[in-house]
């Protein structure tokens, strides 16, 4: 499924949920966006990898039938820890499921704020890049005054938090979508 097609099926949820936000609503998770994203921003960081390459590798990983190869590995291969590579493992199906909830916000940002594209831009290169941009960089690339970056950037947390909170935590609670590449129905 497309980012569009995504943000598409998920009109009727995010719809529904902007009938009934109020201002306190909105700015009620904004912290807590803030300090997810920059708890994510040192995640992207310390691990080293660009997200496709995180995607690239948790794909290969749960094209593999897990369970077998583990079960192979633990009877043929005594000196493998099998305890240490599962736990590897559900690290890395950890942070690609924190990683797509994230990118699910992103897409919804994009597409249902009235200045998306340029809230979207403001979030990916402040918290979700491996290459980090200081904010004059951002504000000379985007072509908009100090204040107005800092008043957007502020917005596109407001926005960020509230549809990753309200809209995707819900979706993934409910079982709606699976962390997958494809993001489609279970």
């Amino acid at each position: 499924m497309t980012n569009r097609e995504y943000a598409i099926k998920s009109f009727k949820e995010v719809t529904i949920q902007m009938m009934s936000q109020t201002e306190a609503k909105l700015d009620c998770h904004t912290e807590d966006m803030k300090r997810l994203l920059t708890y994510y921003s040192k995640l992207v960081i310390e691990n080293k990898l660009v997200l496709e390459e995180l995607e690239q590798e948790c794909q290969e990983k749960i094209n593999a039938d897990m369970a077998y190869a583990l079960q192979y590995l633990n009877q043929y291969d005594y000196r493998l820890n099998v305890g240490k590579l599962k736990a590897e493992i559900n690290n890395i199906m950890m942070i690609y499921g924190l990683s797509d909830m994230i990118y699910r916000a992103l897409i919804l940002l994009q597409y249902y704020t009235p200045k998306g594209p340029m809230h979207s831009e403001i979030i990916r290169a402040c918290y979700c890049s491996q290459v980090k941009k200081d904010n004059i960089e951002l504000q000379m690339e985007l072509g908009i005054s100090r204040s107005l970056f800092y008043k957007e950037k502020k917005q596109a947390l407001r926005w960020m938090g509230y549809f990753f909170y309200e809209v995707v935590v819900a979706q993934a609670s409910s079982g709606r979508y699976k962390p997958s590449f494809d993001m489609s129905e279970e």
